[in-house]
């Protein structure tokens, strides 16, 4: 059962400078408390409807107000002012004194792995160990690698460029993380 159905929880995020974690507030709470429920619905559910659409055409003002207030908002850590990074509602912080498991969690959250799940199955597989992640990231390598020898027939060539770009550029990411880590 998808606990996160059901329940609104509060989204995670995490503050890699200070090793820690916060919760924020619900998105919709906000906007209901700050009385813009009606004008965000009217903006955003049914994106592309025609009065969705619409709606945001003649409400430039409004539109720019909601996308920095509640769709692009960034948070601060409230210790150090860094930004904080969304990390999922399954994350669960490793102590602040372990900085080989924070190291990892940050590594991970730069290829893109964050905890968002529905809460069936939990946050997957967190390596605890360098030497565990570097076998994750290897087994992912050769995943990558074998993406980049794929060839669609049902792809155009603007669409194969595109493909082979994309795991070009997550591959590079992936080499640079691999390499961070066997220097130390």
């Amino acid at each position: 059962m998808c606990r996160y159905s059901f329940n609104s929880y509060k989204p995670h995020y995490v503050c890699f400078t200070c090793r820690k974690t916060f919760k924020q507030p619900i998105l919709e709470e906000m906007i209901i408390q700050n009385g813009d429920w009606d004008k965000y619905r009217k903006a955003y559910i049914n994106y592309n409807s025609i009065r969705s659409i619409q709606y945001r055409l003649d409400h430039p003002k409004l539109i720019n107000r909601f996308e920095k207030e509640y769709r692009n908002k960034k948070y601060t850590c409230p210790n150090c002012s860094s930004e904080m990074n969304a990390i999922g509602k399954d994350f669960k912080a490793p102590k602040k004194e372990n900085i080989k498991e924070w190291s990892i969690i940050k590594s991970m959250y730069i290829l893109g792995n964050t905890f968002h799940t529905c809460g069936c199955n939990g946050p997957g597989f967190i390596p605890r160990e360098i030497k565990q992640y570097k076998e994750y990231l290897e087994s992912i390598k050769l995943e990558y690698q074998s993406k980049l020898q794929e060839r669609n027939p049902r792809y155009s060539e603007i669409e194969l460029n595109d493909f082979l770009e994309y795991w070009n550029s997550k591959l590079k990411e992936l080499v640079q993380e691999l390499n961070k880590i066997k220097k130390g």
